[in-house]
């Protein structure tokens, strides 16, 4: 009976979770006698926030490896000790408790849009793109001398939400 009981429980769970990572919608479950699950899509910053993260975690004494702007191993491992150390919710990942704890504006990664065939869509939906940087505040049209170094693409709206201002050279 006692393996019956958790043969379903387990069946119970893999179906909820199966549920939740079609639905993209947050599963919470909690039971006394079992540990706590929680699923869900995590939002994701592009590589050069992830970059600024490995670098402020080194020059804080937390070693991430090389700053690459990939999250392996030992990013996930300096974020979670960092987390811990600053009482924040230890998840291993770069979100924005995170980052503000860190002094760092965070870029999220852009989705990939589809393109349509009706040219009255696609020209009520384009988005103006623009530039930044590794290190810098401001965002930059194509070609702006600031951009010699590093260069990511993001939408102007983006970029204007996560808090970076126009550059006064190249007036994007």
């Amino acid at each position: 009976m006692q393996k019956l009981k958790l043969l379903f429980v387990r069946l119970l769970l893999t179906v909820l979770l199966s549920c939740s990572m079609i639905s993209g919608m947050p599963l919470q479950y909690t039971d006394s006698a079992l540990p706590t699950v929680t699923v869900r899509a995590d939002t994701s910053y592009n590589k050069a926030t992830i970059k600024k993260v490995q670098k402020k975690l080194t020059q804080c004494g937390y070693d991430c490896g090389t700053p690459d702007g990939v999250q392996g191993r030992k990013t996930t491992k300096a974020i979670k000790r960092y987390q811990k150390d600053y009482d924040l919710k230890v998840t291993g990942t770069v979100n924005a408790s995170l980052l503000k704890s860190l002094h760092i504006k965070g870029v999220k990664e852009q989705a990939q849009s589809v393109s349509q065939n009706n040219s009255d869509t696609a020209s009520d939906t384009k988005e103006l793109t623009v530039y930044i940087t590794d290190t810098g505040s401001k965002y930059h049209r194509d070609g702006c001398r600031y951009l010699s170094r590093s260069k990511h693409a993001i939408a102007l709206s983006n970029a204007q939400s996560a808090g970076y201002d126009a550059c006064s050279v190249c007036r994007p």
